[in-house]
């Protein structure tokens, strides 16, 4: 009964995505406390299916700079509805 719970909430979740994936990051860049830099890792973004009924999400990791460790000296995460735009901090 299970399986077919979560069957059915994978095939009739919503998945009516209005936010484009340089929006998300645009929304994203507009909410974060810097400006990410150029480099490669600046920017992370994935899209998955969140909650029941399913509901796509954007998730965006912007960080300010990279470190000679390869790593990210200070960055935010932000949870994007790829429906209505709204935005989490995390």
């Amino acid at each position: 009964m299970l399986v077919g719970a979560l069957a059915v909430t994978r095939t009739c979740g919503s998945r009516n995505q209005e936010i484009s994936k340089d929006e998300a990051i645009a929304i994203a860049t507009e909410h974060a406390d810097f400006e990410p830099c150029d480099e490669t890792g600046c920017v992370v973004i994935r899209a998955v299916n969140q909650g029941i009924p399913v509901r796509l999400v954007w998730i965006v990791g912007l960080a300010e700079d990279i470190g000679p460790d390869g790593k990210p000296t200070r960055f935010q995460n932000f949870l994007i509805d790829a429906e209505t735009g709204e935005t989490t901090r995390r």
